[in-house]
């Protein structure tokens, strides 16, 4: 039995049929929505292939939505990622089917949220054992600001 899941992604890009590129959009909303818009976040390249399912480069990707989310590389092993804002309201769900995007998202979601019973009330920060912010591990994005 197919499983599917449904992921909240800006109104722009409700018609893109790459589920990796879904969820790493929808995880970017997700980012900017806590730590605020307009403002350029870090990604390690090598987490961005995982979290997209392969090694085609982010910008060319995201090209055609240029308008809507701007990338940049400006380092060999990081790219950058900056969003306008999107209110609420003109989020929409669309389905995740790949198993594999699943897995990958609750793994993100897993990494994101302190409180998973209650959205509306996350912590200043992610928790302190998060993959986000242990400076002892691999983390899943910066944040310069």
């Amino acid at each position: 039995m197919e499983t599917t899941f449904k992921v909240k992604v800006p109104y722009w890009a409700k018609d893109i049929k790459d589920e990796g590129l879904l969820t790493f959009i929808a995880l970017n909303d997700r980012i900017n929505r806590r730590y605020g818009f307009n403002q350029w976040y870090n990604f390690y390249v090598n987490d961005v292939h995982k979290i997209l399912g392969n090694n085609t480069k982010l910008q060319r990707r995201l090209e055609p939505y240029y308008e809507d989310i701007r990338v940049a590389h400006p380092f060999s092993k990081e790219v950058q990622v900056k969003v306008p804002h999107v209110r609420k309201h003109d989020l929409v769900s669309v389905p995740i089917t790949s198993h594999r995007q699943q897995l990958v998202w609750v793994y993100l979601l897993g990494c994101l949220n302190n409180n998973l019973l209650d959205e509306e009330h996350y912590g200043v920060r992610p928790p302190s054992s998060s993959a986000l912010t242990n400076e002892d591990e691999h983390r899943i994005f910066k944040y310069y600001g």
